[in-house]
């Protein structure tokens, strides 16, 4: 049981006992009849103040000012108002409370001060204004109590749903990535393995020895599709990921080249070296392997890749001619992943027809920002 739920038990529990005293001292002295009646009902209204608590407060302080002090009742409706008093102030507003509190103060000073002024009038006084500001007191701790509890469930029931809301969005990027990389991997070598078999079948019989190699590449993109999609499900699978296991990067650009070449598409490649991050790095690997496998698909000639160093920026470009009826290509899933990758480190993306050729332009920030590949900054 709570701090509150205990008080608010012993709250009932007096007023329980101060009844039945009351009512033991009043039938032993033989009356007042209507006295007893009266502490009955403030005893009522304590025990109903969970419905309406000013009712029960106005009850029994009515009670006190109708027995008057001189009854033998007094005492027991005066405590039996104090209760009511204490859980007025525990749940009421402070504007309703306080002038409760003060009327609850006057209704128990006045009476004595009628009767003259005196040492044991000042007594009582100072008796009856400590006993209502005990009452304002521990209905005020109730409150504050109670106030501090609700608070903290509720901080802590924030923090539960942010605690989902975090969970679920990782949920959802986690789904994005994985689908970027199948789309990455797969995509890729689908597209080699079509470029090799539509070879292979065009020269199956003019030229065996060609159809023969293409055939031997496709199956080497076979493998290397089922290689890359284990490598993925492990780490899925894995509840430790090798952190030694190195992610594709620029420096493996030209193994892309040397398989669209094996394919029968001409490849214009300049690759400048260099270190670069390996965040950036592994993006630029992405955006030339998705750019040169959608060149391999609709691209109807050669293929010119560059992978440029500029202050502070690393660019790379693919540019690949179209045919007039092809379409822009401005809304597949390849580019979109492409541009969620670039901006992911603070890259910009350039992807769209430009005349009869196709070009895709990522600049990447070997740093922060979008700054131009003349290295001005363009943020």
């Amino acid at each position: 049981m709570s701090r509150s739920g205990r008080v608010d038990t012993l709250v009932t529990l007096v007023a329980v006992l101060v009844t039945g005293l009351a009512l033991v001292r009043i039938t032993a002295s033989g009356g007042p009849w209507p006295s007893a009646a009266c502490v009955v009902a403030g005893c009522a209204a304590v025990l109903l103040r969970h419905r309406h608590p000013p009712a029960a407060w106005a009850a029994t302080t009515a009670g006190v000012v109708l027995v008057g002090q001189a009854d033998p009742a007094w005492v027991s409706l005066g405590a039996l108002s104090q209760l009511a008093l204490l859980h007025l102030v525990s749940t009421a507003r402070r504007r309703g409370w306080a002038v409760t509190a003060v009327v609850t103060a006057l209704v128990f000073c006045l009476p004595p001060l009628l009767n003259g002024p005196g040492i044991a009038v000042e007594a009582d006084v100072a008796a009856m204004i400590a006993w209502t500001a005990g009452a304002v007191g521990v209905g005020h701790a109730v409150r504050s109590r109670r106030d501090y509890v609700l608070a903290v469930e509720d901080r802590a029931r924030r923090a539960e749903q942010m605690r989902e809301a975090v969970a679920r969005r990782r949920v959802v990027e986690e789904r994005l990535r994985i689908a970027r990389e199948l789309h990455d991997v797969v995509g890729h070598h689908v597209a080699v393995i079509t470029v090799h078999a539509g070879l292979a079948r065009r020269t199956l019989r003019t030229d065996p020895a060609r159809s023969e190699d293409a055939l031997v590449e496709t199956e080497n993109a076979a493998r290397a599709v089922l290689r890359e999609m284990a490598g993925i499900l492990r780490l899925l699978r894995a509840d430790d990921v090798d952190a030694d296991t190195p992610a594709p990067g620029l420096e493996r650009v030209g193994n892309l080249v040397d398989a669209v070449r094996r394919g029968g598409v001409e490849v214009d490649a300049r690759l400048d070296g260099g270190q670069v991050p390996d965040l950036v790095s592994v993006t630029g690997y992405r955006v030339a392997q998705e750019a040169l496998t959608n060149a391999a698909r609709h691209g109807t000639g050669r293929v010119e890749l560059a992978v440029r160093r500029a202050p502070g920026t690393v660019v790379v470009e693919v540019v690949n001619p179209v045919a007039d009826a092809a379409p822009s290509r401005t809304g597949g899933h390849g580019l979109v992943g492409m541009r969620e990758r670039v901006d992911a480190v603070g890259g910009c993306l350039e992807a769209g027809r430009d005349g009869a050729v196709f070009r895709v332009r990522a600049t990447l920030p070997l740093e922060s920002g979008c700054p131009d590949p003349d290295g001005e900054d363009v943020r």
